[in-house]
């Protein structure tokens, strides 16, 4: 029997995006079915009422109802709905607090190619609570709690044996979907040795139930072999023999979340005999909030130094401890990523505009990291790119910011000017000087510079140049869309201005 179509539903107040989101992959390829568009909340909420989707393409900012209060009617109301926020780049905020409330992903508005949307959708597809929403509606917690069970479930013949705990140090968030290829290998890994195993994932680690006790290092070393063979990551092996009659209580949880922090914490050995699980800390053992005190005050100077230094210092307290919960670390890196985005928005920015390995999903990236060496990483580059892209706007006032932009119009205006190119000489991102001139100037960058061209132009036609002369001159492409244009902003055909001021001479 086919699998069931997920049953989507795309919020999004304007009808161009809208549009484009339809047109940008091919949905029931993908095994997607789209119901009829909601342009506000309220029409979300009925058609959630009335076709109960399993999916949303949420825009934040949408009238009536906004998308953080649809998401909180969704989560009060324990609907099961998964979430995709459309975001723009200058609302991470605003995008933490919709993950916090249940989104499971986002995706920019801005520059959104067929290949992001593509992969997001794709990473929906794969996502094991959206595999458990098409099979039967249980809750997020439930699902939790269904999942620990299995993990400590024992099928038959498995009484007693061994237990072997991988855990992949992921870099990057899509190499979270080669999980499943790591289990494929492992399943043919034992099948090869004529062994039988039962497998188990959890929360992105797997774990393996031998029958026999007594496994040799040498096995794991191979199993290891033949798993970087195929995946780059490095992975860490935890072996434990098991009797179920004298299992405490949450061994096999016990054991993978040991396992894990091993790995994060990058012990010597990749492959690790574990007798008793590790001790994890689950309280922080120095003062996170003189760190937030002296992070905040190195953005407000935008302090290169001052901010290595201080992330060089709070890396080396969490290292210092003794196995700090892994969970624990990332909030901390969470909250710290939220003050960067403070002091981003401060400056008219977003910290969406900066790409660090790969993505521009910052939030994405701390969750799934599975490595604190990389984690460290991640974070020294990010805190580059961030002065790099606002240290200047911190040096150069609001006013001398516009002054150069419009400096730059008038000495291109017999060229093609683009945004991007405008950005780049001034020394800004292209989407921070789109928003920041819309908000000077009440109007768009191209919006302006078609008008300047078009007054440059109305003068050269009052000197009795040519319509396609002055065309040329201006950097047009051809003297029809320059007719175009102008007649759009003065009513009337540059031939038609031309004649008329001619004879007005």
């Amino acid at each position: 029997m086919d699998a069931p179509m997920i049953r989507t539903l795309i919020v999004e107040d304007e009808l161009l995006a809208r549009a484009g989101l339809h047109s940008l992959v091919e949905w029931e390829k993908m095994g997607f079915v789209l119901l009829e568009d909601a342009k506000d909340g309220q029409e979300a909420l009925d058609r959630i009422r009335q076709y109960h989707p399993d999916l949303l393409l949420l825009d934040i900012n949408i009238p009536v109802i906004s998308g953080l209060e649809l998401l909180k009617i969704i989560k009060d109301e324990k609907l099961e709905i998964k979430t995709i926020v459309i975001s723009c780049y200058d609302d991470f905020d605003t995008v933490k607090m919709a993950m916090k409330l249940g989104a499971l992903d986002y995706v920019r508005k801005f520059g959104l190619s067929k290949e992001e949307l593509t992969n997001t959708l794709s990473n929906i597809m794969d996502n094991p609570q959206m595999r458990l929403t098409m099979k039967e509606r249980k809750s997020a917690a439930q699902e939790r709690r269904e999942l620990k069970m299995e993990v400590q479930e024992v099928p038959k013949g498995f009484e007693s044996g061994t237990c072997i705990c991988l855990c992949m140090l992921w870099k990057h968030t899509d190499e979270m979907a080669d999980l499943k290829i790591v289990e494929t290998i492992c399943s043919q890994f034992y099948h090869g040795l004529g062994k039988e195993i039962d497998i188990k994932i959890f929360e992105g680690k797997i774990l393996l139930l031998r029958k026999e006790k007594g496994v040799k290092r040498s096995e794991a070393e191979a199993l290891l072999k033949q798993i970087r063979h195929f995946i780059t990551s490095e992975c860490y092996a935890g072996i434990t023999e098991y009797d179920v009659s004298r299992m405490p209580e949450h061994f096999f949880l016990k054991m993978v979340n040991t396992i894990e922090i091993i790995g994060f914490y990058g012990g010597p050995e990749r492959i690790v005999e574990i007798g008793q699980p590790v001790e994890i800390q689950t309280a922080y053992p120095f003062d996170v909030n003189r760190f937030y005190e002296q992070i905040d005050k190195a953005l407000a100077a935008i302090s290169s130094a001052e901010i290595m230094d201080i992330l060089e210092h709070l890396f080396d307290q969490i290292s210092g401890c003794r196995y700090l919960s892994v969970n624990l670390v990332k909030k901390l890196m969470i909250e710290i990523l939220s003050r960067f985005s403070e002091r981003a928005s401060q400056l008219g920015g977003a910290v969406e505009e900066l790409v660090v390995f790969g993505s521009y999903k910052h939030y994405q990236q701390i969750v799934h990291i599975t490595n604190f060496e990389d984690m460290k990483e991640w974070f020294f580059l990010f805190a580059e790119e961030f002065v790099r892209a606002f240290a200047p706007r911190q040096k150069s006032p609001d006013s001398d910011l516009i002054k150069q932009v419009l400096q730059y119009i008038d000495d291109n205006l017999t060229s093609v000017i683009q945004l991007n190119e405008a950005a780049r000489h001034i020394g800004v991102s292209e989407p921070y000087l789109s928003s920041y001139f819309k908000k000077s100037m009440g109007e768009n960058f191209i919006p302006y510079v078609n008008r300047k061209k078009v007054e440059a132009g109305k003068k050269m036609l009052t000197e009795g140049m040519l319509v396609y002369q002055v065309s040329d001159i201006l950097g047009f492409e051809n003297s029809t869309y320059f007719s175009k244009l102008f007649k759009k902003i003065e009513g009337i055909t540059p031939e038609q201005y031309r004649k008329v001021t001619m004879q007005m001479k």
